[in-house]
């Protein structure tokens, strides 16, 4: 059998990613590529479309951007301001979003357009910090040492997912930094190597990064992985939607 092309591996990958969303058993909107991981909340926020300043309720909260339960007439397109605290500890953070898609009956998926990146790292780090985190994609914990070319020491993961992972790490590479990753999975002598790019950091705590290229035998040993670990507890939060 020919080897596959890396345009390939890729289209391979992008498919996997959505059939995971599909077998979560939520309906999707429109499949956009994910930077940030995400964490279903119930935090209320208030929004500007214009000169009306309408209260909603946002269920899912990324690094990124929110989903509003409550849209009001908003469309695809809108550009509106948030306010918001997303956890008690926390001041209120302001941004600019866009409003990127909709889900009839259901709410809007809005993206920052402008918000500090201090606030960002304060969302990135609570996301990380809360233990009841369930993303729409598979994610799963790793302990594992992770060696990169571009990097002199060993880092280890902290979590893994089959479209990246964070890496704990005191000396992030850049956002958007290429790099080649191998690790282990499950304590198995067999190595996984991707290359992948950096998409954000977590002041203190590491990077996460998302997988450019691997290998299909590789990918399918992640996804054995997460399939094989014991189902998460279910939370009480709403169902949340992907931002």
């Amino acid at each position: 059998m020919a080897a596959m092309t890396s345009k390939q591996i890729r289209v391979k990958l992008k498919t996997s990613l959505i059939v995971a969303l599909k077998s979560s058993g939520r309906k999707l909107g429109k499949a956009h590529p994910r930077r940030y991981p995400r964490l279903s909340v119930r935090v209320a926020v208030d929004y500007t479309a214009g000169e009306k300043c309408i209260r909603s309720i946002a269920n899912t909260l990324s690094g990124g951007g929110l989903f509003l339960t409550n849209v009001n007439g908003l469309e695809p397109g809108n550009e509106i301001s948030v306010r918001f605290r997303p956890a008690k500890h926390l001041p209120v953070i302001q941004a600019r979003a866009i409003v990127r898609y909709l889900v009839a009956g259901q709410g809007a998926a809005v993206e920052f357009t402008e918000i500090s990146d201090d606030d960002r790292h304060k969302l990135l780090r609570l996301i990380h910090q809360k233990t009841g985190d369930r993303r729409i994609l598979p994610r799963a914990p790793l302990a594992t040492q992770v060696q990169s070319e571009q990097c002199m020491s060993l880092a280890f993961s902290r979590d893994i997912s089959l479209g990246g992972m964070f890496i704990e790490t005191t000396t992030p590479l850049p956002v958007g930094s290429p790099l080649t990753v191998r690790f282990n999975l499950d304590h198995k002598d067999r190595v996984v190597t991707a290359t992948a790019n950096v998409a954000y950091h977590v002041e203190k705590m590491g990077m996460g990064i998302l997988f450019k290229t691997i290998e299909p035998q590789d990918h399918d040993a992640i996804r054995e992985y997460l399939e094989n670990l014991p189902a998460l507890p279910k939370t009480k939060s709403a169902t949340s939607k992907s931002v």
